[in-house]
């Protein structure tokens, strides 16, 4: 196993540099401590005696430090915090008119554009996007740089002065004499040159510019991956140029003792009669659902556009008898019927029953939310019904600069408001050639949103109260609201959520409380508070909660388990000897004293294919780990149970029968603060707590 990671030494063990004992007011120099250089200390001891750090700055320290002045040899590898911010300066300067754009990103990693050999369009340029970040001692023994592919960005080939009939408040990244830049921060000497910037596109700059954006097909995403970093290095890093880092020519393996696995039974899941398969799909197929719903008074009825009645039929026929193809018999010539899929009921053990002229159509997508509203209004509703709407849109979800976008957001919230929860289809979506591997996943939502189990974990966890955070910035309102999964029970099956914005801590801390009481009248007594977030949660945060936890009279260690939302695309592992460079599944990779990466994919073992005969090259999940309790140590063994939690929790996805890497504790509450700020008043309905409606 291999880590994105480069070991490398500075040429000189030593640098000199200036120290002052003040900065300019507002100016960000860097901060030199009194342990790093103690023989300045040492030979000052009156002058610098109240000091506990100076300032410094590698390029322009007249603009930036002022007052006493000290010059200073420091030794880098006995002061590797200051080493570090040296490094990025070096790799800066060296890069910076080297390559097409050079920056630092927001926790100062070097991110680096390089020119893509291939242009598709005269109208703009395309980078590949490179992250480069010294740290120390993370995997090895030494300094170790990481090197990281971030993909493509486009730059137009136009000035941003040519572009006088735009809003400027839409434009974002600027690229100005190699630089990047915002350009709403642009300083008044970087507008001398404004006729030489450019500007970066982004989604709102594509569109007024009607320009489309480009979609690569990836196939393998470890393979592009490390071919686009084996190029990188090549050209720019094992370079003479490059002459003040001695840098090794290969990725750093990663120590035996830093590799484990996931339990054996964490992949395992529980399907009808509590028979095991590990693949949702054949699982379903073989032996049916864990359990139907325990509703037999199920009602399902649709909402479609009237043009659109023809697309309701064939949806129909397919949920009563099963989505039915032909093929041809060479020896007759005849096109002959099969049964590609089953009928609802046969999949989800619900018989799939509609009222006579129970359905909703609307005239058109401008009158749609009026038409359903008045006709909910009037809808006859027998009490310990479930009912489930399908709703067939004229619009694809993803057109999302369609003027009708927000209607599937008002249907949403109507159907919630009546206690209806409801799935959408696009009313195209039959023609597709895969529908066959679609139709599963919807049918799979529909059983869970009517209370049904798909699969469960086959395990039998400690008792502990496991609760997911969430969250999602909307771009339209400029906000990030967050989600949060309250809670899961031992086996993993869902109980309830919510949904708020992202400062809201005291909703937060109450939704915990009330999480806990609930479970600790269903289970007696919880023995551990986990919270499954989705950044790094706040010292001051975690404190709230362990305050409420005093309160209560409840002494339980809390642990903070924080998992990257998106996959990780700065450090990544592969495996060199496996044909496809993807690690097996459940692999855990140790490569700081808490931090993980957790290999989350359907490759079971070598070889393995998903059900439509290709593979999904996820990327591993970064994963930290923190006790709040100061006496509840993290040891290996309790560290690796958490992550089969992790790795558990990601199997138990009802939207689709395909391997996830994201935990439901992670994934569904963002699914939910994507879709609750465009209801009307950015509140989730009653009803909508403790229904799977957004899957």
């Amino acid at each position: 196993m291999h880590l994105n990671l480069l070991s490398f030494e500075p040429v000189s063990e030593t640098t000199t540099i200036n120290l002052y004992t003040e900065k300019v007011e507002n100016s960000r120099p860097l901060i030199v401590y009194k342990d790093e250089c103690p023989e300045l200390w040492e030979h000052y001891p009156e002058v610098l005696g109240e000091y506990k750090s100076l300032y410094c700055s590698f390029s322009n320290e007249e603009e930036v430090c002022c007052g006493d002045k000290f010059s200073v040899t420091i030794n880098l590898n006995n002061a590797p915090r200051f080493a570090l911010h040296y490094f990025r300066y070096l790799l800066y300067t060296y890069f910076l008119g080297r390559v097409s754009a050079v920056s630092y990103d927001f926790v100062d990693g070097i991110e680096v554009w390089v020119k893509a050999p291939q242009q598709p369009n005269s109208r703009y340029t395309e980078f590949h996007k490179y992250l480069l970040n010294p740290q120390y001692k993370r995997i090895s023994n030494g300094f170790e740089l990481l090197l990281s592919y971030n993909g493509i960005s486009r730059a137009l080939n136009m000035p941003v002065t040519e572009l006088n009939d735009i809003d400027q408040t839409i434009l974002g990244l600027v690229i100005l004499n190699g630089e990047l830049s915002k350009f709403k921060y642009l300083t008044p000497k970087q507008k001398q040159n404004i006729e030489k910037t450019y500007p970066v596109l982004n989604t709102a700059l594509n569109r007024v510019l009607n320009i489309t954006e480009n979609r690569y097909i990836n196939s393998n995403k470890y393979k592009t991956t490390l071919s686009h970093l084996n190029t990188f290095c090549k050209q720019h890093l094992f370079t003479e140029e490059l002459n003040q880092l001695s840098i090794t020519k290969e990725f750093i393996t990663v120590p035996e003792e830093n590799i484990d696995k996931v339990s054996g039974s964490s992949k395992d899941l529980l399907f009808a009669g509590d028979s095991k398969h590990m693949k949702p799909f054949d699982g379903m197929k073989e032996f049916g659902p864990y359990q139907p719903p325990t509703n037999n008074h199920v009602q399902f009825f649709f909402i479609y556009q009237k043009e659109d009645l023809h697309h309701v039929k064939i949806y129909h026929d397919i949920f009563s008898k099963g989505l039915i193809k032909t093929y041809k018999d060479y020896n007759t010539g005849k096109e002959m019927p099969f049964k590609a899929f089953k009928s609802l009921s046969e999949y989800i053990k619900q018989p799939y029953s509609t009222e006579p002229n129970s359905s909703i159509a609307f005239t058109s997508l401008n009158t749609a939310v009026t038409e359903i509203k008045q006709a909910l209004a009037t809808k006859p509703m027998v009490k310990g019904c479930t009912y489930v709407a399908i709703y067939i849109s004229p619009l694809n979800r993803n057109d999302q600069a369609s003027e009708h976008y927000g209607v599937y957001f008002q249907i949403k919230e109507l159907l919630l408001d009546k206690g209806i929860t409801s799935q959408v289809i696009y009313k195209e979506r039959h023609n597709d050639e895969f529908f066959s591997f679609h139709l599963p996943n919807i049918e799979i939502a529909l059983l869970a949103k009517i209370g049904g189990i798909p699969w469960r974990l086959n395990s039998t966890p400690k008792n502990d109260l496991i609760v997911g955070v969430g969250a999602f910035r909307s771009e339209s309102i400029g906000k990030r609201y967050v989600g949060s999964a309250f809670s899961f029970t031992k086996e993993g099956l869902f109980e309830n959520l919510d949904c708020y914005r992202d400062n809201d801590l005291d909703h937060l801390v109450s939704d915990i409380r009330k999480a806990l009481m609930h479970y600790v009248v269903e289970n007696e007594k919880a023995e551990r508070l986990i919270i499954h977030y989705y950044k790094t949660m706040r010292k001051k945060d975690s404190q709230r909660i362990s305050d409420m936890l005093f309160r209560l009279g409840l002494q339980i260690p809390v642990i903070i388990v924080t998992i990257n939302k998106t996959e990780s695309d700065d450090v990544f592992g592969f495996n060199p000897e496996a044909e496809d460079l993807m690690p097996i599944s459940g692999t855990i990779v140790r490569f700081d004293k808490s931090q993980f990466l957790l290999f989350n994919s359907a490759k079971y073992n070598e070889g393995f294919k998903n059900d439509k005969g290709k593979k999904d090259y996820h990327f591993p999940i970064k994963i930290k780990i923190n006790s709040v309790s100061e006496s509840y140590n993290i040891t290996m063994p309790i560290a690796r149970e958490l992550l089969d939690q992790v790795y558990q929790f990601s199997r138990m996805y009802w939207k689709s029968v395909s391997q996830q890497n994201l935990p439901i504790t992670i994934k569904y509450p963002e699914m939910v603060a994507e879709i609750v700020p465009h209801f009307s008043d950015a509140e989730l309905p009653q009803f909508g707590k403790s229904n799977l409606w957004f899957l």
